[in-house]
């Protein structure tokens, strides 16, 4: 897959002809997956390579005064989900001032005719383009037919007659609704980081954990859940995680600190990867070590049956 990041300032990109399935693509969910099967199914009859045009940063974020703690993935992780549906091109698509302010003709007629040569494009019905958002599905449709640009659109798929969306995805993380979230992306929600170390105090009460920023992703309810971890010796480890500012001990600002169950090597500095399964319990103060040791072995415990441990 070709990557290419392009502003409409910069010169014309050197591309070939190609149908494209168009939207910011946060999380690359099972929504977006069917709209992914659609284009290249139409791609392959009309042996036009697949393309995804995207947006960076997301519209929201640029709008929006608040720009932390929005988006289900980052940029480089959206790439790696994208390359495994066999898509031949991603635009990222610089969304600045300049794009904001292009009318809807303009943006399909500069953006998507002159600049990207599409034949195709694919987008959910409810897709809004163009200054003030005033281009919807029935005006690509019409200004396309004056470029030659195809249009189809495509109801986002549902899952027990809710619309799968980035959005209903962000609500269920915030809520710890982590098995419904797992359930519209198609797969664990993961949070990857270099492992940094930490005040050592789990190894004092012998529950060692690897410790993770969040970085400016969206925050997941803070609590603790099961998870997975990938990026150690290519095997996969059961363990369980606390998300959150560790009320009872310190605040080192938030936090994702896992204790991989079976594993006590040194692995500071490693990026891994931890897939939340299952939420556990909300985050909560303790009065005391004490009564936070016996929480842990609790926690543990409703874990490890979660995995069929015991």
């Amino acid at each position: 897959m070709k990557v290419y990041n392009w502003k409409i300032k910069d010169k014309n990109l050197n591309i070939e002809p190609s149908a494209a399935a168009i939207g910011n693509f946060d999380g690359v969910h099972l929504g977006h997956k069917k709209v992914l099967e659609e284009a290249k199914k139409l791609s392959m009859e009309k042996k036009l390579p697949i393309s995804v045009l995207t947006f960076e940063p997301h519209p929201r974020e640029f709008f929006s005064s608040e720009k932390n703690n929005f988006l289900l993935q980052t940029n480089s992780q959206k790439i790696e989900t994208l390359r495994k549906h066999g898509i031949d091109n991603l635009i990222n698509l610089k969304f600045d001032k300049n794009l904001s302010e292009l009318h809807p003709e303009e943006f399909i007629e500069k953006i998507l005719f002159k600049n990207l040569s599409l034949k195709h494009v694919f987008v959910g019905k409810d897709f809004k383009f163009g200054k003030n958002r005033k281009g919807d599905i029935n005006t690509l449709e019409n200004i396309g037919t004056k470029y030659n640009i195809g249009v189809s659109s495509i109801s986002l798929k549902s899952l027990n007659t809710v619309s799968i969306s980035s959005s209903k995805i962000r609500e269920h993380l915030k809520s710890g609704n982590i098995i419904e979230a797992n359930k519209l992306l198609g797969r664990p929600y993961k949070i990857s980081g270099l492992v940094i170390e930490g005040d050592k105090r789990g190894r004092s009460i012998n529950f060692p954990t690897a410790n993770i920023k969040l970085g400016n992703l969206i925050m997941p309810a803070f609590g603790v859940y099961s998870v997975s971890v990938k990026g150690i010796e290519n095997k996969i480890y059961n363990g369980i995680a606390n998300i959150g500012r560790r009320p009872t001990v310190n605040d080192r600002g938030v936090l994702l600190e896992v204790n991989i169950f079976d594993f006590n090597n040194n692995i500071y500095g490693k990026e891994i990867s931890v897939n939340l399964l299952n939420f556990i319990r909300k985050e909560k103060k303790f009065d005391g070590i004490e009564s936070l040791k016996s929480q842990i072995k609790n926690d543990v415990r409703v874990s490890k049956e979660f995995f069929n441990l015991q």
